[in-house]
């Protein structure tokens, strides 16, 4: 990652505030994860970790968001020992922003035949599942990431925060990438709120599940 400025500096204006966590227990998913190998996951952790300290955002561990499905921690685990998969290799496209609290500031990737398969794996795994909960949970999933639609935008998150739309701009357009693509080498099954919308749903994530690709 190459920032203009060899500081790594990122503007503190601009910023708007986050909503108050809630008191109120919500719903929770799971989710599935890519995590790229090294070193670009060193990278992305660095990254993540500079901008959460100058903007006083949460860090979290890279990752590709597959999908998101009602499940327990039990059926996650059984469905990623099942998987038979190799290492997935995503070309990087740019540096995108957008008012989803999802999508604050993101690394866009381009989509591959092996991604679409394990994705589909996934879900088929996962769908038998989902279908004998309630029909309204899957409406309550992260947001852009529901079970049953098509893989959204491939990207990788750097930032959960609200920031004004020229803070995201002077960001994007501030980080270069010194390599063409990623390599991710696992998944991760991830106990999470659905939808994530604050920092308290983002610390709370927890790894329940991971399987190593080959």
């Amino acid at each position: 990652m190459i920032w203009r400025d060899s500081r790594c500096a990122v503007p503190k204006i601009h910023q708007s505030k986050d909503a108050p966590p809630s008191r109120m227990s919500k719903p929770t998913a799971i989710a599935y994860w890519l995590i790229p190998a090294r070193p670009v996951r060193e990278l992305f952790s660095e990254i993540i970790r500079i901008l959460a300290e100058e903007l006083d955002a949460p860090r979290f561990e890279p990752h590709l968001t597959l999908f998101a499905t009602p499940g327990s921690d039990q059926s996650a685990r059984k469905l990623l020992r099942r998987i038979k998969a190799q290492r997935i290799h995503l070309a990087v496209r740019d540096v995108g922003f957008s008012a989803k609290f999802s999508k604050t500031l993101f690394v866009r990737l381009g989509s591959s035949d092996a991604l679409t398969e394990l994705r589909n794996e996934l879900g088929q795994g996962a769908k038998s599942r989902a279908e004998s909960l309630p029909r309204k949970t899957p409406a309550l999933l992260h947001e852009g990431a529901s079970l049953y639609a098509a893989l959204p935008d491939p990207h990788m998150s750097l930032i959960y925060k609200k920031l004004a739309p020229r803070a995201q701009s002077e960001l994007a357009s501030a980080i270069k990438f010194p390599f063409p693509g990623v390599v991710f080498d696992c998944i991760k099954a991830i106990r999470c709120s659905a939808p994530a919308r604050t920092r308290a749903d983002v610390e709370a994530w927890k790894v329940i599940a991971r399987k190593s690709l080959q």
